[in-house]
């Protein structure tokens, strides 16, 4: 089929190649799952826009499609990663999959399709920070969580929304493609925190996904508008913004768990045989409906009383503020009674900086 495509003009595949070649893998403007080979595991580059200077945003894909039959009697879930480019850890999480999913694809018993995206926004990696840098204009810095499904580009949108829009549409399909959907983040830049994931309850299925991820602290929560996650919600997939750990790393222990939260996510899918119904073990996690973003009123330097994934009262002193020198200036104190959620890893801040997250619910206040 890949050959055809190529080099023949009359080719009907609804998957469109450019007819380049990187590093050996065939570059598409647009994904048909139709033309994906059956128990396989196929790698593509999907072209998603072009920069100044006409640099393209080349975003390197793998698709396990199962039987032929699968395509349209199994499960289809797109697990993505890294739209923020200081988030690496997941990148580790879908390379680990794919790379068990090998053998099990190619047995003929894998009943579905993953689509795998380790990196949305290769932009941010390659400036080693959150955003997309545009160039235009002397340059504007957007936050790739906000624009999704993005618009088709005309005169007056910007090349994110257009980036945006081809990932939701010729890649994903806008929802044909994709019938439940795993985007993984970190916190961002000189923070730390537990495993955990944002989940709105409200959406079927959403609750089930949450649950199986099996993490420290599930955040019930409505969502962001343009976040990739809240953007399959609003079209009635269910999805999870799945949050493992730290930024700039690949931690180990983090991705280990999110690699299992996949496999038994894939069971629980029957996209790959499992030996019966699948009870998550949620002894350990927290469950929150409430967020607190807790600031200093001081510069200074922070020195932690409480670490993340513990346990705090109301009026409890977690975080201490020093001057240059050595004086405490301030005594930050939880407004609440829950759980850490978040603690900063640069002790230098600024006035009205948040230095501590706090999570509860209505029955830990």
């Amino acid at each position: 089929m890949l050959a055809s495509c190529l080099l023949l003009a009359g080719c009907q595949a609804k998957t469109q190649f450019t007819g380049d070649i990187v590093d050996g893998t065939p570059v598409i403007t647009k994904l048909d799952l139709n033309d994906v080979p059956a128990n396989n595991i196929t790698r593509y580059i999907f072209r998603a826009a072009q920069s100044q200077g006409t640099i393209y945003w080349d975003l390197p894909v793998l698709v396990a499609r199962g039987t032929e039959d699968s395509l349209h009697n199994g499960r289809k879930l797109a697990l993505s990663s890294s739209v923020h480019g200081d988030e690496l850890t997941g990148i580790r999480v879908i390379q680990t999959v794919f790379g068990e999913l090998g053998e099990k694809v190619k047995s003929g018993n894998f009943n579905g399709t993953v689509i795998g995206l380790p990196v949305v926004n290769p932009n941010g990696v390659y400036h080693n920070q959150r955003n997309f840098w545009s160039s235009s204009e002397n340059g504007f810095l957007t936050n790739m969580n906000r624009v999704f499904p993005g618009k088709p580009l005309d005169s007056s949108n910007k090349i994110t929304n257009e980036y945006a829009f081809k990932i939701w549409n010729d890649l994903w399909g806008n929802t044909t493609q994709v019938d439940i959907a795993v985007d993984m983040h970190t916190l961002t830049i000189a923070s730390a925190g537990p495993l955990w994931c944002y989940a709105d309850y409200r959406a079927p299925g959403v609750q089930r996904l949450a649950e199986l991820t099996q993490a420290d602290i599930i955040k019930v929560d409505s969502g962001e508008p343009g976040s990739i996650e809240t953007s399959w919600v609003q079209q009635g997939v269910p999805a999870i913004t799945f949050e493992l750990g730290s930024p700039k790393i690949w931690d180990k222990a983090y991705a280990k768990r999110g690699h299992e939260f996949i496999m038994r996510l894939l069971a629980d899918l029957a996209i790959i045989p499992s030996s019966g119904p699948i009870t998550p073990d949620l002894s350990k996690t927290f469950v929150a409906t409430n967020r607190i973003d807790v600031g200093s009123t001081r510069a200074g330097f922070a020195d932690y009383l409480v670490n993340f994934n513990e346990d705090v009262a109301k009026d409890q002193e977690v975080v201490r503020i020093y001057n240059t020198f050595g004086d405490l200036v301030e005594s930050v104190k939880s407004p609440d009674a829950g759980r850490v959620l978040e603690i900063r890893t640069d002790a230098a801040v600024e006035q009205g900086s948040v230095v501590i997250v706090i999570v509860n619910n209505s029955t830990s206040t």
